[in-house]
């Protein structure tokens, strides 16, 4: 079955026909067509989601010029033991940035990360089996419930949504759990990464009364029920020593890190540290001066105006 949803030059496209009716026959136009700018649309194909507010390894990623997908791949390994080979051409970062990235790379990251990506997968699919199993379901009658936040789509085509096992009566047979985003970061699978706006599925304010006040960003994060307890769930990892922070095989690279590597790109998100309440927005190649993935909220480029607007500092940036 094809996707609905599809990306041509970076940007999502569909294809749709007229919607149906209960036998699911096409509507009549005049059905159809509530107005002149809004028509009744049928769906037909599958898609994909992208969870919000979390990253988990990469199994596979294509490495340029190399035949390379495989994380665990000989290409990879190569390429992640030493990524800054002059053989591998220019690659534009700062000094400050390489250096923390050199205490990462060597022979078996590839692996390593390979390794915590099946994991994850594994980890998933436990998750959805035991969530069928509780409601008493089968695949072919289990379904999701979405929860969409700002964006609806990534580059990609793919919804950026927080999602959770369906269950309209949610006590019935048993208490609706978190959502698989929450749940992975409580098993030590995944890594939070917070993009700011998705960062809040249910969050009724408009987009311009969001931006976070400078000297509040910690405040706001303790106080947002749905941050704060993604972040303690990552804090109860690391404690614990589970999943990508097991003490005898902890995971190397963050998978954003994999990405922006294997396409030789400098990361673009400029980031705030949810840890402190200062005014300072780090630039993009700054990011690992915030040690923890959860104390870090990623802004997208075209919004960093928007908070320097509000009074946010930019530090280091000209």
């Amino acid at each position: 079955m094809p996707n609905v949803f599809f990306a041509t030059s970076g940007m999502p496209r569909a294809i749709a026909s007229i919607r149906r009716d209960a036998a699911g026959q096409p509507q009549t136009l005049p059905v159809a067509i509530a107005d002149g700018d809004t028509i009744g649309l049928h769906l037909e194909g599958s898609g994909s989601i992208r969870f919000l507010g979390i990253d988990t390894p990469e199994k596979t990623f294509d490495l340029p010029g190399t035949g390379g997908s495989n994380l665990n791949s000989a290409q990879w390994e190569a390429y992640l033991t030493d990524p800054f080979q002059p053989q591998f051409g220019p690659f534009d970062l700062d000094a400050d940035l390489e250096a923390h990235l050199g205490t990462r790379i060597g022979p078996g990251a590839g692996v390593n990360h390979r390794l915590h990506g099946d994991n994850a997968e594994q980890a998933l699919i436990t998750l959805v089996q035991s969530d069928i199993a509780a409601l008493g379901q089968i695949p072919a009658t289990f379904q999701f419930f979405i929860a969409f936040s700002f964006e609806v789509f990534d580059t990609y085509g793919r919804f950026l949504a927080f999602i959770n096992r369906n269950q309209p009566n949610a006590n019935n047979p048993s208490p609706r759990p978190l959502a698989y985003n929450e749940r992975m970061l409580e098993s030590g699978s995944a890594l939070p990464y917070f993009i700011w706006p998705n960062i809040d599925p249910f969050r009724s304010l408009p987009l311009l009364s969001s931006v976070i006040a400078p000297g509040t960003a910690n405040t706001v994060a303790e106080a947002t029920p749905a941050l704060k307890r993604a972040r303690n769930f990552v804090q109860q990892a690391r404690a614990g020593g589970i999943g990508v922070f097991n003490p005898a095989n902890p995971l190397r690279f963050e998978a954003f890190e994999v990405r922006y590597l294997g396409r030789r790109e400098a990361p673009n998100r400029a980031v705030i540290d949810l840890s402190k309440n200062d005014d300072v927005i780090l630039r993009p190649q700054n990011y690992f001066s915030i040690p923890n993935p959860e104390d870090r909220l990623f802004i997208p480029t075209a919004f960093v105006p928007l908070f320097a607007s509000r009074g946010w500092k930019l530090e280091g940036w000209f």
